[in-house]
């Protein structure tokens, strides 16, 4: 499963979604064990070095910071086992010496899971707010169907059968190998999307979106009738003259050729040609 990783050219967004998941954290309650941190800090202000060195180490050292207690925030998609074993590993550490980062980069490796941030509660706990990738569409990616995120990313397998993700399957994303395939399949996912709001009756009927070249979509209907080639961008262009003829081209010329929609003014169409034997 391919995981996007925390760059510093997501400095911004990281920002932001540290605030957004960090309200999680902030309306929780506040432990006494805050305290008892807040008073050995001030404390420590009043000691010369040796007690200082006295004081960390029992902070370092004590029972009473270590983790007994992993919080999951609420989620929709992400399974709480698999979250909750991601942190497991870190029970019995002291808090204070938690790599929270780290700690972050391993729910970020678990299914579902686009962003996360994890904060100490003391004395002894953790609470862990995630940011879920949201399903957008379907791939076919080796011989397994995946659902997939707006970014291209192959979030679980899918097994079928869950009306919510009644999407076209968006086939050869790995045609130029699979370095190629999170952009392909992202692209893929933008035309889906596109479709759901200004087409949602064409998408109904559409079965299979070819996403293996640059210059085109190929798409395959339920129906029958031709591939319909669509331009890679503006995926609009003329389609509102295709469907007006749509059921004319699937009658009268059956499911083979493909009709083109990337010109200008233009519908190009190609028929099936039978050879003669």
């Amino acid at each position: 499963m391919d995981v996007k990783r925390v760059t510093a050219d997501d400095a911004e967004a990281l920002r932001q979604i540290r605030r957004r998941l960090g309200n999680q954290m902030t309306r929780r309650r506040r432990r006494p064990g805050i305290w008892v941190v807040g008073g050995a800090l001030c404390f420590l202000a009043g000691l010369g070095g040796a007690g200082v060195y006295a004081i960390r180490t029992a902070l370092l050292h004590s029972p009473r910071f270590e983790l007994r207690r992993i919080e999951i925030g609420k989620t929709e998609y992400a399974p709480q086992g698999d979250l909750r074993r991601a942190m497991q590993r870190y029970a019995g550490r002291n808090l204070f010496r938690l790599d929270l980062a780290r700690m972050e980069r391993d729910l970020e490796g678990t299914r579902w899971v686009r962003r996360a941030v994890v904060k100490r509660v003391f004395p002894n706990g953790i609470f862990c707010a995630v940011e879920e990738r949201t399903p957008a569409g379907l791939a076919l990616l080796g011989d397994r169907v995946w659902l997939v995120d707006g970014e291209g990313v192959g979030i679980n397998p899918y097994a079928g059968g869950d009306r919510r993700y009644s999407y076209p399957i968006l086939v050869n994303a790995e045609a130029r190998g699979r370095a190629s395939a999170r952009d392909r399949i992202a692209r893929g996912v933008a035309l889906v999307g596109w479709l759901q709001a200004e087409q949602p009756t064409l998408l109904a009927d559409i079965s299979e979106i070819d996403i293996g070249r640059d210059d085109r979509f190929e798409v395959r209907l339920d129906g029958g009738g031709p591939v319909v080639r669509l331009h890679p961008r503006d995926y609009g262009t003329n389609l509102e003259r295709f469907l007006a003829m749509r059921e004319y081209l699937a009658t009268g010329f059956g499911g083979g050729g493909y009709v083109d929609l990337r010109f200008n003014d233009r519908i190009a169409f190609h028929p099936h040609v039978t050879r003669e034997q």
